[in-house]
């Protein structure tokens, strides 16, 4: 073979090499810029509903006991309560079946929610009852009474007297525990939920006085007045018991209590002005 054909086949597997090299860095320059361009696959972050403390079997679940934490996966199980398809007002309420601990998702399983079929039995105690009564967002604490809460309750009502009709406010029972706000509890006929009937409360009491508290309803306005959290001699189980203190209209108003009204008057005489003070007569 002559030195010239050597030289051109040197020559041209240097050219074809380089041009494979090139060609190589031009494809791999391009995937490089098509990955920058194209944007990254959004993950879908999802939370659920977990309890933020521990929940033993029987509590009621209150809104300070939850909170959102996002879950690992997309396979989230129906029976979970998923942000965004379900709000953490729903399980408010609820009684606990079995104990929750903290972190762990709340199910539909693991709770009993107000309306559920079998919520009275989860809920009651051995020998109470349950009944209802109405409230409004005043006599209810504008929202803040949540099912576990104890509360005493007041009956408000007008009496006839000699001295013309007053008003007055008693306590009536005290330490009853709520077990609902909100809706009836009952279940219907057929084993359902129930319908939902806003503002009302519904107590735990004894025989005899869900018998007082369905008259207290037909005498005047209830209210509930919260208890605190702190013991107060009265240990949180135990059974409500009536109350003795009252307080009249004429015990909170000045004017009921003098039985005086006093008006002002400005009396003109010519260019002279006088302000005089009136008195009226007694109730």
């Amino acid at each position: 073979m002559g030195l010239r054909r050597i030289i051109v086949l040197l020559i041209a597997v240097i050219a074809a090499g380089g041009t494979a090299m090139y060609a190589r860095s031009w494809i791999e320059g391009q995937q490089t810029i098509a990955a920058v361009a194209a944007p990254a696959p959004q993950e879908i972050e999802h939370e659920v509903l977990v309890a933020d403390l521990d929940l033993p079997a029987g509590s009621f679940v209150k809104p300070q006991h939850l909170r959102w934490q996002q879950w690992p996966t997309d396979d989230v199980p129906d029976s979970y309560v998923l942000r965004g398809e379900r709000t953490r007002d729903e399980m408010i309420g609820a009684v606990v079946r079995r104990g929750i601990v903290v972190g762990e998702p709340i199910t539909d399983g693991a709770v009993v929610k107000p309306g559920d079929r079998g919520f009275l039995a989860a809920v009651l105690n051995p020998g109470m009852r349950a009944v209802s009564v109405p409230i409004t967002a005043t006599s209810g604490n504008s929202g803040l009474i949540f099912p576990g809460d104890r509360i005493d309750l007041i009956l408000t009502h007008s009496l006839a007297t000699a001295q013309g009709e007053h008003r007055v406010s008693e306590t009536v029972l005290k330490n009853i525990r709520i077990i609902a706000m909100g809706i009836e509890t009952a279940d219907d006929a057929e084993g359902g939920r129930a319908n939902d009937k806003a503002k009302t409360a519904t107590l735990e009491v004894t025989p005899a006085q869900a018998e007082t508290v369905t008259l207290l309803t037909e005498l005047g306005k209830l209210s509930l007045s919260l208890r605190s959290l702190a013991a107060d001699g009265e240990a949180e189980g135990t059974v409500p018991v009536a109350a003795d203190s009252f307080t009249w209209d004429r015990d909170v108003s000045r004017v009921l209590r003098t039985g005086r009204l006093s008006s002002r008057l400005l009396v003109l005489r010519g260019s002279n002005t006088e302000d005089v003070t009136v008195q009226q007569g007694s109730n």
